[in-house]
């Protein structure tokens, strides 16, 4: 396929990719053979076939749309000025004019074309489709009831679930079908587990104004149990090789009266949407989440889309939304939730501050500084030798052993990056890490199997056997699950992880590894994730000009959401 030569710059740059300008020329020559059979023509202009490019990356970039307003962001680091570079349009009515011209290819709501022009938002009609299906159910259209519950880690969140499914259980009626999911495999054990501890928890749910009859509290649990938490593609089925990609969609609904999903900022827009139209009239859901976290690692921004408009219309009032607020979990650790409180409000100064104050739950390690670095190694590697011993001692509690520390990287690679501690981790373990399947190697599943009971992101640790053999064992759905290291094809290593792959998940120490510059990867959302997920100290690596522009650089993902949303 010829690539057009006005594309050639913005390749060039790496504002666009090969395969984005394939993929448009190849929608343009179709549209060329189809207008020239009804004696038309198709031409794009220079300003059209970039728009069109942009509209097939922006999914890459967690985009649902192009944000026509803003064109210019979507340059990078074009010199505007230079000789070789095209006049990009400088406002929305001019990118929209020569969209608008290609009608074989773009066309307005409604309208079946590939790409879809509405207002200043350019977007791919399936990523349209699925942003106004997300609305028309939150909004009620659907007759699906649709709660929010938002707070940071540690403000209740799991308390109240648990307390609105006592008082749900206690109501006259019958009680409803119960469904309980999470995007990770992970968060979704973690939920488990926590509601279940929560459901118990006389104190806290009196807090509430909830006194629990035994009987109640028994049915509750035992809902749980009988339904406990999986991960969101579960839910639906999902079956990537049949017919359809879910068993459970908008034909065939989910069986369910109430539904509860946590962790909900990880959840992307098509995932959303596949959820929500899944769900028949009557059904109850909950979303939970902490909309501060980081958003899904594909397009949308689906629950801070859904904070945004929640304040603006009133949805607290209404009895829509709730918002925790009373921070919890680091009453014993005051110096990281002043910290991540900073961060999340983008106070650099104050974080800053957090990170020099003298205190035994927040270390900071500047760059330039190798002794003190040198010294968070040997803290870690200490770590790993005991995890390793752990494992042929005490192979029982070797997942809790493994939830004490844990090093989150920004970068998947280079010294810095997730390959690189886990190079020198294991450098320093010596004779302790010979051969692949060494006692007390961390390990995460990379991807689903359905054989062996294990989905992408569940963490173990290789152990030996009664037999003599080597075998992983990990926490899968709540329960403890043992597989021959023979059987475990998709594996990586994870004496370090990345911060994404930490999402849901809690340790009483994180070592968190910043990058040695500054990159538009590394936001608020990233560094606050990273720093909530110690319960009691938390350690960061990273120079003052990388911290304070990440805490200036909140996440912006263009979709168009909020204001679909805003009418209800």
């Amino acid at each position: 396929m010829t690539i057009p030569e006005c594309l050639v710059p913005s390749l060039a740059a790496g504002v666009i990719a090969e395969t984005d300008a394939a993929a448009a020329a190849l929608l343009v020559d179709v549209a060329r053979r189809d207008a020239a059979a009804r004696g038309e023509r198709c031409d794009p202009d220079p300003i059209a076939w970039l728009g069109m490019c942009l509209a097939l990356r922006s999914p890459r970039d967690g985009h649902t749309c192009v944000d026509l307003d803003h064109g210019r962001d979507w340059a990078g680091d074009i010199d505007f000025t230079a000789a070789d570079q095209p006049a990009w349009p400088t406002t929305a009515a001019e990118w929209s004019a020569a969209l608008a011209a290609v009608t074989p290819l773009v066309g307005v709501p409604g309208e079946r074309k590939p790409f879809i022009l509405d207002g200043a938002r350019l977007y791919l009609a399936r990523s349209l489709a699925e942003e106004e299906g997300i609305a028309r159910v939150i909004r009620g259209d659907t007759g699906v009831d649709v709660r929010i519950l938002l707070g940071g880690p540690g403000t209740g969140k799991t308390t109240t679930v648990a307390a609105d499914l006592v008082r749900r259980f206690a109501a006259a009626g019958p009680r409803p079908r119960l469904a309980l999911a999470a995007p990770t495999a992970k968060a979704a054990a973690r939920m488990t587990a926590v509601l279940r501890a929560r459901c118990t928890d006389d104190a806290a749910l009196a807090e509430l104004g909830v006194a629990v009859d035994p009987e109640v509290r028994t049915a509750v649990l035992a809902a749980v149990d009988a339904a406990p938490a999986t991960t969101v593609h579960k839910l639906l089925g999902a079956n990537p090789r049949g017919r359809r990609l879910f068993a459970f969609d908008e034909t065939d609904p989910l069986p369910y009266d109430l539904v509860i999903v946590d962790e909900c900022s990880m959840l992307s827009g098509s995932l959303m949407h596949r959820l929500l139209v899944a769900l028949d009239r009557g059904t109850e859901l909950t979303l939970v989440g902490d909309p501060d976290q980081l958003a899904s690692v594909e397009a949308g921004s689906v629950l801070a889309d859904i904070r945004e408009i929640a304040a603006a219309e009133g949805w607290e009032a209404a009895g829509r939304s709730r918002t925790l607020t009373e921070q919890r979990r680091f009453q014993d650790a005051p110096a990281i939730g002043a910290l991540a409180a900073a961060i999340r409000g983008g106070r650099a100064a104050d974080a800053l501050d957090a990170l020099t104050g003298a205190t035994a739950h927040v270390t900071w390690v500047e760059t330039g500084r190798p002794q003190d670095l040198d010294a968070v190694v040997e803290r870690v590697v200490a770590e790993a030798r005991g995890l390793c011993a752990a494992a042929v001692r005490r192979a029982d509690d070797v997942l809790a052993r493994k939830e004490r520390m844990q090093v989150l990287c920004a970068a998947r690679e280079g010294p810095r990056g997730v390959s690189g501690w886990n190079r020198r981790i294991e450098s320093q373990l010596g004779d302790l890490a010979r051969g692949q399947w060494y006692a007390g190697r961390p390990v995460m599943v990379t991807r689903n199997s359905r054989s062996l009971g294990l989905a992408n992101g569940d963490v173990g640790v290789v152990v030996p056997s009664a037999g003599g053999r080597m075998e992983g064992v990990f926490d899968a759905d709540a329960r403890p699950v043992r597989v021959p290291v023979a059987r475990l094809e998709d594996v990586a290593t994870v004496h370090a992880l990345t911060i994404h792959k930490s999402q849901g998940s809690e340790y009483d120490h994180v070592v968190v590894v910043l990058p040695d510059r500054a990159s538009p990867l590394l936001t608020r959302e990233l560094l606050y994730t990273a720093v909530t997920r110690g319960r009691r100290h938390v350690t960061l690596i990273g120079g003052e000009d990388v911290i304070t522009a990440a805490i200036e650089r909140p996440i912006r993902r263009a979709t168009g959401l909020a204001g679909r949303l805003g009418v209800y």
